[in-house]
């Protein structure tokens, strides 16, 4: 091949090919490389080109060594305490159903614990740990054999089990520093999710965590403010929220007269490693598009107050119709206009009462908003099929605007519920525009027990087929599960989860 043919092909390589889906890594800064010494020279140049500091002479520094170290060490916690053992688990459980798929679901075990051993083995693993440049070397070495001449005075060779691993665990890093470089936005969620494990707060219950009195306040910025964010979010919301002791319930006030019985209200922080397993889904996946960091789950008492929780969310600001994303509102809590009837019946009654009027429905009027509402609530629901396909719920997306202060002598956050933030107004500071982005849902408990925690809507369920997205292609060519067989798949599911 002549020299313009192969930039020609290392450039459309480069900037064509996504490395998620590649087998081999073949960088051109490692093209002309004859030995060890100048192999590692240039990894050195392929860090500085993803963020890291390096010397003039292409050194890399002990402390810049030590974080990308950090990133190949979290690919490996991710691995080993996430992705393997959730799919281990499910397989498991799949096989022993002795479906028509058990074959299947013993030689993806198979390959699983292949892989887990190979990334255990103590050779490899101590290679790779003692320099971070190793990996890239390594993952490089079908291309490039002679990068490791010269190492350590040996004519030392890569066996071609440790390139396909060094390629995936450069996959998996690669995911993981993508948090940082697509989205600060997302990185601050993030911090912020390490910060409240550290806690012992878990991310799948961030309701209830007491956000205006906590005990410990995050140290480092970002996780600060992703903390404003979500106490300013919640301080909002929990004021229309109150418990009723002689209804048994909480209820939620629209501040005018209309109140809505609520049966629980559930909340979730999207976890780094979720985020991880978003972005190896997803074929472009780019961490800016990950517009679900917070979600909120309303489970009412009676499902027909559905579109009157609506309208109350908006009318305390919860909801407003500028940071509604209008492409996500999708329903699958009604199945026709007439199961929907009474909903818009109910939601009449509450706006002549806000409006100080007898409520005074008439059977016309309901007939035509009924089929008005369901008609522009159904717009988006065959678009949106991953939120909608056998889920029961309302369900929309909202970038919830929120001011950050900071104190203007010393740039410091100011954090609801400390004495510097009660006396924000007497500060002299600098605010900042901020948005939250919230996934907002709607059910009746009935609906959300039957369509999110059984069948192959359940969440374990959906999140094993993310994961074995992301496995099949962070290690193609170690792991296959046909996209062929996840029909058949979820089936298998439906039954495991009924």
């Amino acid at each position: 091949m002549k020299g313009t043919d192969i930039i020609s092909h290392e450039l459309h390589h480069e900037i064509l090919g996504s490395i998620i889906d590649r087998d081999e890594i073949t960088p051109y800064l490692l093209l002309r490389t004859t030995d060890y010494k100048s192999a590692l020279a240039q990894a050195s140049k392929m860090l500085a080109n993803r963020g890291f500091d390096i010397s003039d002479d292409h050194v890399l520094e002990k402390d810049e060594k030590a974080r990308a170290l950090r990133y190949i060490e979290q690919a490996y916690k991710y691995c080993f305490q996430f992705l393997f053992p959730v799919i281990r688990t499910q397989l498991g459980k799949l096989e022993a159903l002795q479906s028509d798929c058990m074959p299947l679901y013993r030689d993806a075990l198979k390959s699983l614990l292949c892989i887990e051993q190979g990334m255990s083995d103590t050779d490899f693993r101590d290679f790779i740990m003692e320099d971070p440049r190793h990996v890239l070397l390594v993952a490089s070495s079908r291309k490039y054999p002679g990068v490791l001449k010269g190492y350590r005075e040996q004519e030392r060779m890569v066996p071609p089990k440790w390139q396909q691993l060094a390629c995936s665990l450069l996959k998996v890093a690669y995911l993981i520093k993508s948090i940082e470089e697509d989205s600060q936005d997302v990185n601050d969620y993030a911090q912020l999710g390490l910060f409240l494990r550290q806690e012992r707060q878990s991310l799948g219950d961030v309701y209830n965590y007491d956000w205006l009195h906590p005990e410990h306040l995050p140290q480092n910025e970002p996780a600060r403010r992703a903390y404003v964010k979500l106490s300013t979010f919640f301080h909002k919301l929990k004021s229309s929220v109150k418990y009723n002791i002689a209804r048994e319930c909480m209820i939620f006030d629209s501040g005018d007269g209309v109140e809505i019985e609520l049966e629980k209200i559930a909340s979730r922080l999207k976890s780094p490693e979720s985020m991880f397993t978003k972005l190896g889904k997803d074929i472009e996946g780019e961490a800016h598009n990950i517009r679900d960091m917070l979600a909120i789950t309303f489970i009412l008492k009676d499902r027909n107050d559905t579109l009157k929780l609506f309208h109350a969310l908006q009318k305390q600001g919860v909801i407003l119709q500028e940071n509604t994303l209008s492409p996500s509102i999708t329903q699958t809590l009604f199945n026709d206009a007439d199961a929907m009837k009474e909903a818009v019946r109910i939601l009449m009654k509450s706006l002549q009462r806000s409006e100080g009027t007898e409520p005074e429905i008439d059977d016309t009027e309901l007939a035509e908003n009924t089929e008005k509402f369901f008609q522009a609530l159904n717009v988006n629901t065959r678009k949106n099929q991953h939120s909608s396909a056998g889920h029961s719920k309302f369900q929309c997306k909202l970038n919830f605007s929120i001011p950050i202060h900071r104190n203007a002598a010393t740039n410091k956050i100011m954090i609801p519920g400390t004495a510097t933030y009660r006396k924000r107004n007497e500060i002299k500071k600098v605010t900042e525009q901020h948005t939250l982005a919230v996934e907002l849902r709607i059910s009746d408990e009935q609906s959300w027990l039957a369509s999110e925690q059984k069948g192959d809507s359940h969440h374990e369920a959906y999140k094993f087929r993310q994961l074995l997205t992301v496995i099949n292609r962070t290690f193609s060519g170690q792991f296959l599960f046909p996209e062929e067989m996840i029909k058949k798949l979820r089936q298998d599911q439906a039954v495991l989860f009924q």
